[in-house]
């Protein structure tokens, strides 16, 4: 009768959704690989929110064995399954819960609901770092290794305290993402929130004076030029807020990206010297001259250029991206299974389309990642991979939206050197 209580007891206070299994193995040298496999498995099949119950002693036994001793081989067999689903699974150790009461203690398994977390972390290294200093009250145009131009004005910059900088050498810092590659370098990915952009470049970019941080002055901003195949007109600037080791991208749709056909050495620079007030030369305002037209649909352009440019004004340091929503027809989901549990990156790479989507990971499988809203029909890399130091491993499939629910990846072990190699040449 007190059983028959117990029982009552236990469907009351645990949703209907659960199951009850028996798992039997030797308290003294633990769980084998067999039982791991099958706890494994039971685990893996439960839907989210629900419960299964683990009981260890099954019907050989009792008739077997005297009730103190099943109760200790029970209680030392919760002890260890409880010991493997934490270490080994990563379970919280509120959702595997020894429960005592009856007639021998149970393992009550709880799956909540599943969170996904972006994976992987920013990197952002040193040999990937352009820098340049000059003078603070003179106008400043850079020119990068990939082709781009970066205009700044004279006085543009401020302390973070409000005080503008007039004198002294200003150091700038850019990192530039000009190709897919070089997003998964830096564990960088193009899209806003949870939809997809399509990118014409991006990069970071930092202002020092003496090694402390500045900011533009307040109303300034720099030009743009960044080279490009594409001749998207509804592309607009994007700046990166940093979170939960990713950045995700917010369109400012009052700074839009015009389409330049023009070299950086067609735009000249002007230099006005404008005074304080007692009449002193101080700071040099920069005019920038060039043949480029305007028209509302076309932006810029002109008639014979030497390249192709996409051409924006910039209102911060930072994250900045040229990039345009990518408008797909039909999108599915993509469910990647990685051979560790260890956390990797796991990264969407098109083939058409200038994009680097991510995976999420699943908070109740650590080698289970999900991509949401992929274009269905379209080619795709899916890439898993993680550095740490001269160190790499990585894995890699080429699939079709859509083909598969699920795809599985195998890593394998890289140099760093190799594996940056590696992805070159399969992002050729």
């Amino acid at each position: 009768m007190r059983n028959l209580f117990l029982c009552i007891a236990v469907l009351i206070s645990f949703p209907i959704f659960s199951q009850t299994s028996t798992i039997v193995f030797n308290h003294f040298t633990g769980l084998t690989s067999a039982n791991k496999a099958v706890v494994t498995k039971t685990y893996y099949a439960m839907n989210d929110d629900n419960n299964h119950f683990f009981q260890f002693i099954d019907t050989k036994e009792r008739s077997t064995y005297q009730y103190q001793r099943l109760l200790k081989m029970a209680k030392e067999r919760a002890l260890i399954l409880q010991q493997y689903f934490v270490t080994e699974q990563g379970l919280a150790l509120e959702n595997v819960v020894i429960q005592y009461g009856g007639e021998f203690p149970l393992l009550h398994i709880r799956k909540p609901k599943a969170l996904y977390a972006i994976s992987g972390e920013i990197n952002l290294e040193e040999k990937y770092r352009q820098c340049y200093s000059y003078t603070a009250n003179q106008p400043k145009t850079i020119y990068t290794d990939n082709g781009n131009t970066f205009s700044f004005p004279a006085g543009a910059f401020e302390t973070l305290e409000g005080q503008q900088v007039k004198t002294g050498n200003v150091d700038i810092c850019i990192w530039e993402f000009a190709d897919k590659k070089s997003l998964i370098y830096a564990n960088l990915t193009t899209h806003s929130s949870d939809k997809m952009l399509e990118t014409g470049g991006s990069f970071y970019i930092e202002a020092k004076l003496d090694g402390e941080p500045l900011q533009l002055s307040n109303g300034t901003n720099y030009q743009v030029q960044l080279k490009t195949k594409q001749n998207f007109k509804d592309m607009f600037t994007y700046y990166g807020a940093s979170r939960d080791g990713a950045v995700n991208w917010e369109v400012n749709k009052s700074e839009p990206v015009y389409l330049s056909e023009t070299s950086p050495s067609s735009i000249s620079e002007r230099t006005v010297m404008s005074e304080d007030e007692f009449g002193d030369p101080t700071i040099a305002t920069t005019v920038w001259d060039s043949p480029l037209e305007y028209e509302e649909d076309a932006a810029w352009y002109e008639d014979e250029g030497d390249e192709t440019f996409y051409q924006l004004s910039a209102g911060k340091l930072g994250w900045i991206n040229c990039d345009r929503f990518y408008d797909a027809k039909s999108t599915s989901a993509l469910a990647v299974v990685v051979d560790t549990k260890e956390p990797v990156s796991v990264r969407v790479v098109f083939r058409d389309i200038e994009s680097v989507m991510p995976a999420y990971a699943s908070s109740n499988h650590k080698d289970q990642y999900k991509a949401m809203g992929i274009p269905t029909g379209e080619k795709v890399l899916i890439l898993a991979y993680s550095l740490k130091d001269d160190n790499a491993i990585m894995g890699y499939k080429e699939v079709v939206v859509g083909e598969n629910d699920t795809e599985k990846i195998v890593l394998e072990k890289y140099t760093k050197s190799r594996f940056e190699s590696a992805v070159a040449e399969m992002l050729y």
